[in-house]
């Protein structure tokens, strides 16, 4: 017998008890199919030699934003500069010299908490710019801040103007707008910019995934596409498409849809159909390269801007974020979109948001059944211990991100008190419940190294020397790998084909320097990563 390739030279953690250690992968159609003493008098086209290399199954970040990543990459960059505001518009008036007149300029990675909880000055802004509108994109994309040619293009400043249900446009205490547009507000100046081309968005899409192939990276989950402020164009699935076609789509994508774009649909009555998109599309199309998964929902907003729904007042504060639409729309909207065959992913951070999930979901799930794609809960920031049971019980996922620790932990912590940060981003807790933890980035609202992503789930380390949240939801070495493999893709609904190395599943894995408990905790995400494997060809290999 002749298969694709044999690779050898390894010592492969495969996380499958059946088999935990193996020395030699055998791969034929882009699947495994056996190990060690299995390929005994088996030839190959290739053998190859991974130089004694720790092997793990590729990783699998569940919730990330590709094509905007990608696009980051081609913006201007003002993340964390080290001379402050000064740096930021620094950076843009660079940026100003090299843009047409009446042209854009888009920026990206602004966090207010880098920069003592300032915000650029509208007036400075409008100097530096003039003519040019200005969209600067807050790294966790829950706000954005523009200058005043981009709010006048987008009628912000009209008389009568209505702000938009779901978002707010920030104003000083003269009621003058500052710049800065919360949540659903930002639509407002994205649409003047949106719909990006393909051939745009197939170039993100190219550079997002051969940067994620360097950091071991084989599938994700492109978390809100086409609709709402999230999406990039009405035909982002084309993008895709045309990526996959042209080479340039370099690890496995599972595609959500946002759920701004659900509609009615005229199908026939006995079918039961509430609101979907077009031609019955849903979750569970595609193969293993290209598929559709849940659909997106936004409950709330996010806590770094303090727009996330709380039970009770940000700590110091009057006020307790809010949901993006009044709750029962909300829930009759999941409801709808459930019936009609799609899974849910709904993002609910604060407290109060996560409570009408849950009961949303379960709601759903008891009416017409559980789904192969399992129904999430993105992020699930604040889960009380009432929740735990529940979350087990119902097989609700749950995508909290660790790596959220090092940028924007600190200042979380301040604004939920000392009472109430044992909630925080909790990880060892939904462990020790039953509850199936996907690993996730969220980038580019964090950093999506999942080497650092399992580093942070291990420290919770933030910036200031604290842990996020509680030093006792930090996870085992053991535990935040399986988050990145096993978890990711049962959570993903595609368990029977990835996350682990087992026969008969996808040939994808990461070969790294050393296994991550072999290093000190605060040393993981330094560990070199040799060479990133999808479906038994190099997408990434160190010379």
């Amino acid at each position: 017998m002749r298969i694709d390739a044999i690779f050898t030279d390894l010592d492969a953690h495969t996380l499958d008890p059946a088999r935990p250690r193996a020395r030699k992968i055998g791969v034929l159609n882009s699947r495994i199919v056996g190990f060690d003493e299995e390929l005994d008098g088996i030839s190959a086209d290739r053998v190859e030699s991974l130089g004694g290399a720790s092997v793990l199954p590729g990783f699998h970040d569940a919730h990330c934003h590709t094509a905007w990543f990608g696009l980051t990459l081609a913006s201007v960059d003002v993340t964390a500069l080290p001379g402050g505001l000064a740096d930021v518009y620094a950076e843009l008036e660079q940026a100003a010299a090299t843009t047409p007149a009446g042209e854009w300029i888009n920026a990206t990675g602004y966090a207010h908490r880098d920069y003592d909880g300032q915000y650029p000055d509208l007036a400075r802004l409008d100097e530096i710019t003039g003519d040019r509108p200005l969209f600067m994109r807050q790294t966790s994309g829950h706000a954005a801040i523009v200058n005043t040619e981009a709010m006048r293009r987008a009628g912000i400043l009209a008389e009568g103007f209505e702000e938009p249900v779901g978002g707010k446009v920030v104003r000083d205490a003269a009621g003058h707008p500052t710049g800065l547009l919360e949540e659903t507000a930002q639509a407002l100046v994205q649409d003047l910019i949106r719909p990006y081309s393909l051939d745009t968005l197939v170039e993100a899409i190219d550079l997002a995934t051969a940067y994620y192939a360097k950091e071991g990276i084989t599938s994700f989950g492109e978390c809100g596409i086409a609709y709402g402020w999230i999406g990039h164009s009405p035909i982002e699935i084309s993008a895709y498409l045309r990526a996959r076609e042209e080479g340039k789509l370099r690890a496995r994508a599972q595609l959500m849809p946002q759920a701004d774009g659900l509609h009615p649909i005229a199908a026939n009555s006995a079918d039961g159909f509430g609101i979907g998109l077009d031609a019955g599309l849903r979750t569970g199309l595609g193969d293993d390269l290209l598929s559709i998964g849940p659909v997106k929902f936004f409950m709330d907003g996010a806590m770094s801007g303090e727009t996330a729904a709380m039970r009770e007042n940000y700590a110091g504060k009057d006020h307790p974020g809010y949901l993006q639409d009044d709750p029962e729309v909300l829930r009759q909207q999941i409801l709808h979109t459930y019936a009609s065959g799609w899974s849910v992913a709904v993002h609910a951070i604060g407290d109060a948001a996560v409570d009408a999930a849950i009961e949303n979901i379960v709601d759903a799930q008891n009416r017409y059944g559980r789904r192969a794609v399992p129904n999430r809960i993105e992020h699930a920031a604040m889960v009380h211990d009432e929740h735990l049971a529940t979350l087990a019980e119902h097989g609700i996922v749950v995508t909290p991100q660790a790596a959220f620790a090092d940028g924007i932990g600190d200042g979380m912590n301040r604004s939920l008190g000392p009472q109430r940060r044992r909630l925080l981003y909790r990880a060892k807790s939904f462990v020790d419940a039953g509850v199936l933890l996907a690993g996730s980035s969220d980038r580019p609202c964090a950093d999506g190294n999942v080497l650092r992503g399992i580093e942070a789930f291990v420290t919770r380390a933030t910036r200031e020397g604290d842990v996020m949240g509680s030093a006792v939801e930090s996870l085992s070495v053991d535990e935040a790998i399986a988050a990145y493999t096993v978890n990711a893709a049962a959570g993903s609904g595609q368990g029977q084909d990835k996350g682990t190395l087992s026969r008969g599943k996808l040939a994808d894995f990461v070969a790294l320097e050393t296994h991550p408990g072999n290093v000190a905790p605060e040393e993981i995400s330094k560990i070199p990563i040799r060479a990133t494997v999808l479906g038994g060809t190099y997408t990434h290999q160190l010379p």
